[in-house]
């Protein structure tokens, strides 16, 4: 039986995200991390829509609570989420700890091509 989920903290930005791969599609509950520079998916998730991380060419190092970590990136065919579709992303492959209340995160290399993301980010730099 899979560990049971903290509520998720109300401050908290989630999306459901559709990562589409050669083999299958799975949705995804994801944090809305406007810190994170690449979006993270979980390895099982990547490798149950074929697309399989220990097959990486390539990877990121990325500080986490643990320290440093290099994660394999992996190419996605499709991602849905925010209303928004990108094609052939590619994302880093990591577990987030069992406590969290999400699978994964949404970074900035999605969210820099969300229609209302874009909009909100330039309203920020007119605030400066």
């Amino acid at each position: 039986m899979p560990a049971a989920r903290a509520t998720p903290s109300p401050e908290l930005l989630i999306a459901h995200a559709l990562f589409g791969g050669p083999r299958d599609r799975k949705v995804v509950r994801l944090l809305v991390d406007t810190g994170a520079t690449v979006t993270i998916l979980p390895p099982q998730v990547a490798l149950a829509i074929g697309c399989d991380p220990a097959k990486a060419r390539r990877r990121i190092a990325i500080i986490t609570a643990s320290g440093l970590e290099y994660l394999p990136l992996v190419t996605v065919p499709r991602v849905e989420a925010l209303g928004c579709s990108v094609r052939n992303l590619t994302v880093a492959c990591h577990d987030l700890p069992p406590q969290s209340t999400v699978d994964g995160l949404l970074g900035l290399d999605f969210l820099s091509r969300v229609p209302a993301f874009r909009k909100f980010r330039a309203a920020l730099h007119l605030l400066r």
